[in-house]
């Protein structure tokens, strides 16, 4: 019951917190850390006692799915060398340079305890990336790597993170035990998450078949998914997260066209809030147990090392993505045949900025154990938990606020490709709509089924004469979009207002109100994914 009402508490703190943080000139992760800083030093504020292995199978498994369920895989295939330099290469550099600088700075922190803190910090995070990358709408390409880096180095980062929890265990560390065991895990974990993804989609179509399913089914199983991929691998011996991602990449590839319209919708609704909830919880949790760690840290070391640590361990961080980004632009052994043009060192300096760290660090980094097998006090947790926090709080505070502003003095703008894609689409199903329609012509055997007929034909005759007017110059076109969405919307605000007006005076009963409702609230959400971004 204690527990429930915590997670209550928490909630309760996340809402009010995204509301506040909407006045602050910083990412919300920040001000979810802050609040909980600041709620851990209210005595009358619960106090939360974590579970590393509970909150590392909690947080994880969802947030990681939800990555490779978003991914777009031709894009990712497309850009699958840069990605994998991101992904692995920058991954092993950044764990090495941050491990030995941490090795080198911090008294008594063991070696592989320090390269388990370069491992943990090594991952991007998507959330605060696409938040600012969305809304400026940056070349596709640019998109897609970043995007695609976030998932793949969230799973080289977090399984370069256990080996080395394991070496710290073992007490040796061995590298080429190491890349034969990273090998046999991988391949093992990848191929679990395929077949955990095939045999629930497997599921859901039969469930379809056999007429029992509906979308509440379809979104539990959808939910659970990436937890029966972690638990199988975990069960198998073989990595977890590789296993998730996995599952998350059949999914993203599977769904889309296996879903039904309501089901898709409501999904997509549900695991917004349930991400919205995880990067929400995890961050506030971080912030509750900042007093309890930073007085565990100040035991052993003193205000001023603590900064110093700090402040060369993110550094380092911030350094070697810039170091491996820029080695690809210059270095043609790198990057063989691609010259350093002005456009590419945009892209470089994008890439090399865009390195915020977030939730799937601080997860990784609060699961680790509190002990040894022996019983011992885990060596290193608290000063590595510590970092690890510094590090997110740096990026977040340094590269988070500034990353916008860059890209607009670069001039990075939204290339051709995804509209004349978009175009090609749209043009492509209204004429196939249009080809059905006529082809019905013949089955109308009643006027008002002809008059119905000549009617919806007209609607699409119409929608394919406004696309073929967007042969016209792009600028125009968007200009005459966006005046449409403008009388749509003051139309569609004038049907709401209306409707909800004859419901609030008792002219139409709630079976009618509700209806009306929801397909005002499609029609809106199709509103808001139609028109291009204003000119800036």
């Amino acid at each position: 019951m204690l527990a429930f009402e915590h997670a209550l508490v928490l909630l309760l703190l996340i809402a009010s917190l995204n509301v506040v943080g909407r006045w602050l000139p910083w990412p919300q992760l920040i001000t979810y850390l802050l609040g909980g800083v600041i709620a851990a030093l209210i005595p009358a504020f619960p106090r939360i006692r974590l579970d590393p292995g509970f909150f590392f199978l909690c947080f994880l498994p969802p947030l990681l799915f939800a990555d490779g369920w978003l991914m777009p895989l031709r894009e990712f295939v497309r850009a699958r060398r840069p990605i994998l330099t991101l992904a692995v290469g920058l991954v092993i550099f950044t764990t090495l340079a941050v491990g030995l600088v941490a090795h080198w700075l911090v008294p008594g922190l063991p070696l592989a305890m320090a390269l388990a803190l370069g491992a943990i910090v090594s991952p991007t995070d998507a959330v605060a990336v696409n938040a600012i990358t969305e809304r400026l709408r940056v070349p596709a390409r640019l998109s897609t790597i970043l995007n695609g880096e976030s998932l793949m180095n969230d799973a080289t980062g977090l399984v370069g993170f256990k080996f080395a929890l394991a070496a710290v265990v073992a007490g040796t560390f061995s590298l080429s035990r190491i890349a034969l065991s990273f090998s046999l895990l991988a391949l093992g974990g990848f191929a679990t998450g395929l077949v955990v993804g095939y045999v629930v989609g497997r599921l859901r179509d039969a469930l379809k078949f056999l007429q029992v399913s509906d979308p509440l089914i379809e979104i539990t199983l959808s939910l659970l998914t990436p937890f029966a991929a972690y638990l199988a691998a975990e069960f198998l011996g073989v990595s977890e997260i590789l296993a998730v991602v996995a599952a998350g990449l059949y999914s993203g590839w599977r769904d889309p066209v296996r879903m039904d319209v309501e089901t898709r919708q409501t999904t997509f609704a549900v695991w917004g809030l349930t991400l919205f909830w995880l990067n929400g919880v995890a961050f506030v949790l971080l912030g509750l147990q900042f007093p309890s760690l930073l007085a565990a840290v100040r035991d052993h070391y003193s205000v001023g090392q603590l900064v110093g640590f700090t402040a060369g361990v993110a550094t380092t961080a911030m350094l070697a993505r810039f170091v491996w980004v820029y080695s690809g632009v210059y270095l043609p052994f790198l990057s063989p045949g691609v010259c350093a043009s002005p456009a590419r060192r945009a892209t470089a300096l994008t890439i090399s900025w865009a390195g915020m760290r977030g939730t799937v660090t601080l997860a990784g980094a609060l699961s680790i154990p509190l002990l040894l097998p022996d019983g011992t006090p885990f060596p290193g947790r608290d000063i590595t938990i510590f970092l690890a926090f510094g590090v997110i709080a740096a990026t977040l505070l340094v590269q988070g606020t500034s990353l916008e502003r860059l890209i607009r003095r670069l001039h990075l703008r939204e290339d051709d490709s995804r509209a004349q894609e978009e175009h090609l689409a749209r043009t492509s199903a209204v004429e196939a709509g249009l080809k059905v329609l006529r082809s019905l012509e013949a089955a109308a055997a009643t006027p008002e089924q002809s008059a119905a007929l000549g009617h919806v034909a007209a609607e699409y005759e119409h929608r394919l004469a406004a696309l073929a007017a967007e042969g016209e110059t792009r600028t125009s076109a968007r200009r005459r979009r966006r005046a449409e969405h403008h009388y749509r919307t003051a139309a569609l605000e004038a049907e709401r207002h209306t409707v909800n007006d004859l419901w609030r005076r008792g002219v139409i009963a709630d079976e009618v109100h509700r209806p009306l409702q929801q397909l005002l609230d499609h029609e809106e959400a199709m509103l808001r994914a139609g028109p291009p971004p204003p000119d800036s």
